[in-house]
């Protein structure tokens, strides 16, 4: 059996629907605001991300694999679906 999350222990939530960037299982989840990558259930990699995500208005990038989310180092940023450094910005 899964273990019971308490909701009231870690305020505020996020809630909707989710797809896996990796094989693109579709679902729902739950998730404190500002988690980005949660474990997807059908092929277990961290690229499960909430399918509307909160955004501010403006233009925003995205990578050629089709990939809209990336991660920052002190070498530059990079996709974390393909694994491609971004140029441009």
């Amino acid at each position: 059996m899964e273990k019971v999350i308490n909701l009231n222990e870690k305020r505020p939530h996020m809630q909707g629907e989710t797809v896996c960037l990796g094989c693109g299982h579709k679902s729902r989840a739950v998730a404190p605001i500002g988690t980005v990558f949660m474990e997807c259930s059908n092929c277990g990699t961290m690229k499960e991300v909430f399918k509307y995500p909160v955004e501010r208005e403006g233009l925003h990038w995205k990578c050629n694999c089709g990939n809209e989310l990336f991660k920052m180092t002190p070498d530059g940023i990079y996709c974390p679906n393909c694994g491609a450094w971004q140029k441009g910005f």
